[in-house]
């Protein structure tokens, strides 16, 4: 068998005797590299397997560009790539944007007076009891990002006695931001002074010096705001207590960029400088902080953990039963 290059283990006891080995190893339909006791044999041939699947890939790869370039414009369309994003399961509460019903909604709601231009943003950004070093610079350079907002230390302070404080003072934002283990893990956004207060959980952040090839530190320069596949009524809402935290015109000239990147249910943040290279080429550097949020409850006014009435609470066993199935 190991003659007609069939039998894998064969193969590469040839090439241990010294034998010249076979120039492709052709795997029996049946082969199954778990069936090899030996560990150091089976880690060789699990690589040689997984090598002979990358030629085989390139090979129908480069077969498929020449049949394309053969049959020129009468050639077929490319395939689209399935993936749980275009498999997405239909929502019925996805956002039309000619929707009248979700004019309506937009004229009426707690965000009409930022975007009707009757306030400016005026942000408080706070943490939980006695924060460590970690969150207490993480505050500071998201107070950077964000536009004429403010950093306070709880100093033992209740959220209930907070919020009437930052109402008198004309503050339209809270932010809080919460820690466990001496490592930001939580964030509530509370609109003011009517609400809603939104409660996200917080991971990967990561702060300015520990981002390679950041670029230098922000200007204070307004910057543009990017919001990126909030879909549904329940998106909408979260997208537009993002936007009510920047001001209304951004100035291009600082060239800086929030971004707010929703997929399957996770949103990433990123803040860029983007330079133009040419007149065709832009490029852009990361300035940092960095954070992944993921909604856990949306609640009707401002923060109440024990009266609070809630508009959406994300239920694990109740809400994800498909990798298909998104809420934002």
């Amino acid at each position: 068998m190991a003659g007609d290059g069939s039998d894998p283990v064969g193969s590469a006891a040839a090439e241990d005797g010294g034998l010249p080995a076979p120039e492709r190893v052709l795997f029996p339909p049946t082969f199954s590299v778990s069936e090899i006791k030996n560990k150091q044999r089976r880690h060789f041939m699990f690589l040689r397997w997984k090598q002979q699947q990358r030629k085989e890939k390139l090979a129908a790869k480069k077969k498929r560009r020449k049949e394309r370039e053969a049959l020129g414009d009468k050639a077929p369309p490319k395939a689209i790539p399935k993936t749980i994003e275009n498999q997405r399961l239909y929502d019925e509460t996805t956002v039309d944007p000619n929707d009248e019903e979700v004019a309506f909604d937009e004229a009426t709601d707690e965000f009409a007076p930022y975007f009707n231009r009757q306030t400016v943003p005026k942000i408080l950004i706070t943490t939980s009891d006695r924060p460590r070093g970690r969150t207490v610079r993480f505050c500071e350079q998201l107070s950077t990002v964000i536009p004429n907002s403010h950093v306070y230390y709880r100093r033992g302070l209740a959220l209930k006695r907070i919020i009437p404080q930052c109402i008198a003072r004309d503050f339209t934002d809270l932010i809080v931001i919460n820690e466990d283990r001496k490592i930001p893990n939580g964030l509530v956004l509370s609109h003011l002074p009517d609400g809603p207060t939104a409660h996200f959980r917080m991971s990967s952040v990561r702060l300015r010096k520990e981002i390679k090839r950041k670029g230098k530190e922000p200007t204070e320069h307004a910057p543009e705001v990017i919001l990126n596949n909030f879909t549904t009524r329940l998106g909408h809402s979260v997208g537009r207590m993002f936007a009510s935290l920047f001001p209304h015109d951004p100035q291009f000239i600082g060239r800086q960029v929030a971004t707010f990147h929703n997929q399957r249910d996770y949103i990433f943040f990123r803040f860029h400088r983007y330079i133009f290279k040419s007149e065709k080429k832009v490029g852009i550097q990361e300035l940092g902080p960095r954070f992944t949020l993921k909604l856990r409850s949306l609640q009707k006014g401002t923060f109440d953990s024990k009266f609070g009435e809630y508009e959406w609470i994300h239920k694990r066993r109740e809400m994800d039963t498909s990798r298909r199935k998104f809420h934002l």
